[in-house]
């Protein structure tokens, strides 16, 4: 059994999720460079947070929280101060080139209550011109001439 983590200038590592979850976020923090001051956490193919922080200080397997086989992105977290929401932040370098929807994703996360107003200005900026058909008035007199010639 395994997972796959990526990080990074498109990196990746294989761990075995049978461990506690505590040791696989060690782990994860060695593997990744990430001082036991960083928060982290795993965001699934699908654009779910696993929450691993929250499991930590458990008993528990990993393997209760993640798939055998799944790839994961490696996120940062950034806890809000006072009543702010906790922000997230991918450790996975371009992440919007590699995983447009997972970068869409973790934005919509980090700031739930613009969501809407990101969308909208995402699109806005990669929608494309309509395209109008192009006509010339020289090819239509052209064609009218050549017409009359044929009658």
């Amino acid at each position: 059994m395994f997972i796959t983590v990526k990080f990074g200038a498109d990196h990746h590592i294989l761990l075995n999720p049978n461990c506690k979850a505590i040791n696989l976020s060690e782990r994860l923090r060695e593997r990744c460079q990430c001082g036991p001051e960083v928060s982290i956490d795993l965001l699934d193919e699908s654009g779910n947070l696993i929450n691993l922080s929250e499991f930590e200080g458990s008993q528990d397997n990993a393997t209760n929280y993640l798939k055998e086989r799944q790839t994961y992105v490696l996120v940062k977290i950034i806890r809000g101060e006072g009543s702010e929401p906790a922000r997230y932040e991918s450790l996975l370098e371009n992440l919007w080139k590699c995983h447009p929807e997972l970068a869409e994703r973790l934005q919509k996360l980090s700031n739930p209550h613009a969501r809407d107003k990101w969308r909208n200005s995402v699109h806005k900026k990669t929608r494309t011109p309509k395209e109008t058909p192009f006509s010339s008035p020289t090819k239509t007199r052209a064609t009218s001439q050549q017409k009359n010639k044929l009658a």
